[in-house]
């Protein structure tokens, strides 16, 4: 930094210009003088020539350019469009989820489920009648009948 006499000596010239130059802009902004506009000046134009493009086609591709090898087209098997199977409707047997049952101690848990009148006492992975078990808790079961996943609540 610049220290006594000699920071003075620097600074203040800079200030003063600063200082000068922006009460110039303010004063000359409030001036009564025109503006100077320059006159019109003439430009000569000349019109654009366009040039018609010329049109070209690629060829064909015979042979890869890099490896020297000839150039397989791959034929796009055309297969005749399939009928649109109609999915049946899985007709689920009436079933009532019931609770789920633990043991104290035990922590594989059972479920009470009531198929088509019948109860039953399942465990996970487990199948009756075609209806296998995948999961459940205290109030929802997960079941599977005939590759269809159905989730059941439980009866109040």
């Amino acid at each position: 930094m610049l220290k006594g006499k000699k920071g003075i000596y620097i600074l203040l010239p800079v200030v003063v210009f600063v200082w000068g130059a922006i009460i110039y802009q303010v004063v000359d902004a409030f001036s009564e003088e025109e503006p100077v506009y320059f006159s019109e000046v003439k430009v000569n134009t000349k019109e654009i020539k366009t040039v018609e493009r010329e049109k070209f086609e690629l060829a064909e591709i015979t042979r890869d350019p890099f490896l020297g090898k000839t150039y397989v087209k791959k034929k796009i098997a055309q297969t005749a469009p399939k009928a649109n199977k109609k999915r049946e409707e899985i007709q689920w047997p009436q079933i009532q989820y019931k609770g789920k049952i633990t043991g104290s101690g035990t922590q594989t848990a059972v479920f009470l489920i009531n198929i088509a009148g019948q109860e039953h006492v399942v465990s996970k992975r487990e199948t009756v009648n075609e209806i296998t078990v995948l999961r459940g808790n205290d109030t929802t079961i997960t079941l599977r009948y005939k590759g269809k996943q159905k989730q059941f609540s439980i009866l109040n």
